[in-house]
């Protein structure tokens, strides 16, 4: 195991780079894009002094794999420092000597991206002065120490003994008082960030007889189990099969920036976003004062949350488009920003009010700590409060429908709205003008893709004891549609997801 911090490795692989005559490294491990920025930086700063500040440099590079991508950093550094670069391309050496030989009077200096005869994981720089003159020992020595000093950190601010107060504070459990029995979670991290942020808050916890079993907790950005994320199958078995195997009373997996959770009961079971949303929405109401209070969820939120919270009930239910920032524009607007409880998204992002109007999973993680300790003292389990939550809705979870190209998507949902538009109610993103919000609202006339903020297409078919509902939306950057679709009190799903499909495969759409 290394001891040295990240920063005195990015030095020591510097100090590697700069050879007697030129530099070398292996890339881009010791010679990456940002040493290049800098060493281009410090040589334009070298050669400012006989250029008037404004120095000219001409770069050629090799065929090597990163050539081209140092290159261009080396480029941003010199412009960086006040200089100008011009590249003759894929070049030889000579070349480079040539342009700066010949133009002597036009560049200050000519740099060419190259490890030389070097084996093929290296790559380098050959630096030279006006004419072709080789730098100078003292001069490549000037260099060096300059991208050293370029390359010390900025000033750190360590937050996280600091972060795990606020956030018990903000959860309750600095006014917490032991509730006679301890509790077991299992923390999965995905070798994300997640066990970093939550391993002090656990530890302040532990006082109260609350253990916590980390897994996949060491940072790997290569993520060697795949990539951390509460929606993905893969993540919630391993999750599931972390807690059953150490008998914990709840699991809990961050994504790889640890901003968003996923959970699964005491047998495994994964508790969908929409049951967190309603379950901490509750707690959180349970102790409000705020006249008419606000919960939001997307386009996608389930059923469930409509019938806690109808229309016209104690707690006003919004519905927004997918994305967290326009949960938080609505968060901040002076028409909800005193009223809003809880929101959250099928993703597993959840917003706080109280936690400047951002999304926390870790805040979500402890407000569900409280509540699943709460009921074992009372004897109940978590899936014991869940049972008829999951007996009633039935969701598909989210699918994904890979198309031709992006021009095929709007035909498709044209196509499943005349489908299913003349039995169902439909919804759809518009801008409220009022509030100068996009909402998801009753649709007005028939479905026109031109005038809407966003395509997304929500049908709902709600008799009362029993309905189902789905969202089809596209992807924001590739020709993908996503699907979710929920039934209520009704045992059909499978059979209307795939009423679903079968539309969107007329298109040609294969699932991705």
């Amino acid at each position: 195991m290394d001891n040295h911090t990240p920063t005195e490795n990015s030095r020591a692989s510097v100090e590697a780079c700069f050879k007697r005559d030129d530099m070398r490294g292996i890339w881009p491990n010791e010679l990456n894009a940002e040493v290049a920025r800098l060493t281009g930086r410090a040589m334009a700063e070298l050669l400012a002094t006989k250029a008037d500040g404004k120095p000219e440099i001409v770069l050629g590079h090799d065929a090597r794999l990163g050539s081209f991508e140092l290159l261009t950093a080396f480029a941003r550094g010199v412009e960086e420092a006040g200089g100008h670069c011009t590249s003759i391309g894929l070049a030889s050496t000579e070349q480079v000597y040539y342009a700066c030989g010949r133009y002597a009077d036009r560049f200050a200096g000519g740099a060419m991206v190259t490890a030389s005869h070097n084996p093929k994981d290296y790559n380098g720089l050959k630096m030279m002065r006006s004419g072709a003159v080789p730098f100078s020992a003292e001069d490549l020595a000037t260099i060096r120490l300059r991208v050293l000093e370029l390359l010390d950190p900025v000033s750190e601010l360590p937050v996280g003994e600091e972060f795990a107060e606020f956030m018990l504070g903000l959860a309750g459990f600095d006014k917490w008082k032991p509730l006679g029995c301890g509790l077991k979670i299992v923390v999965m991290a995905g070798n994300g960030v997640g066990a970093v942020a939550f391993r002090p808050i656990a530890k302040r916890l532990e006082k109260f007889g609350l253990e916590t079993v980390f897994v996949e907790d060491t940072p790997d950005g290569s993520f060697p189990l795949g990539v951390p994320n509460p929606l993905l199958p893969d993540f919630n078995k391993r999750l599931a099969e972390a807690v059953m195997a150490n008998k914990a009373d709840l699991g809990i997996g961050f994504d790889g920036d640890a901003d968003r959770a996923g959970f699964v009961d005491h047998t495994g079971t994964p508790v969908v976003a929409s049951h967190i949303l309603a379950l901490v929405s509750q707690r959180k109401l349970s102790s409000c004062k705020i006249s008419n209070p606000v919960v939001l969820r997307n386009i996608c939120g389930s059923q469930l949350l409509k019938h806690l919270f109808p229309a016209g009930g104690d707690v006003e239910l919004i519905d927004l488009p997918v994305g967290h920032g326009q949960f938080k524009r609505l968060m901040r607007h002076e028409a909800f920003s005193d009223r809003v409880v809880f929101a959250g998204e099928h993703s597993g992002h959840y917003f706080h009010p109280d936690f400047f109007c951002a999304d926390s999973g870790m805040l979500t993680a402890l407000h569900l700590i409280a509540q699943t300790w709460q009921w074992k003292a009372a004897g109940e389990t978590l899936a014991d409060k869940l049972v008829e939550w999951r007996k009633t809705y039935h969701w598909s979870g989210e699918l994904n429908y890979d198309l031709q190209s992006r021009s095929d998507v709007l035909p498709v949902i044209m196509d499943v709205a005349k489908e299913f538009g003349g039995s169902m109610s439909r919804y759809e993103i518009r801008k409220d003008e009022e509030l100068d919000l996009n909402r998801c609202m009753p649709a007005v006339g028939d479905y026109d893709s031109t005038k809407l903020v966003a395509p997304d297409l929500k049908l709902v078919e709600d008799n009362g004891s029993q309905g189902w509902w789905f969202c089809l939306r596209p992807s924001g950057n590739e020709p993908k549609l996503r699907l979710n679709v929920e039934t209520w009190n009704r045992d059909d799903l499978d059979e209307l997801t795939n009423r679903v499909i079968a539309v969107l495969k007329r298109h040609g759409a294969k699932e991705g």
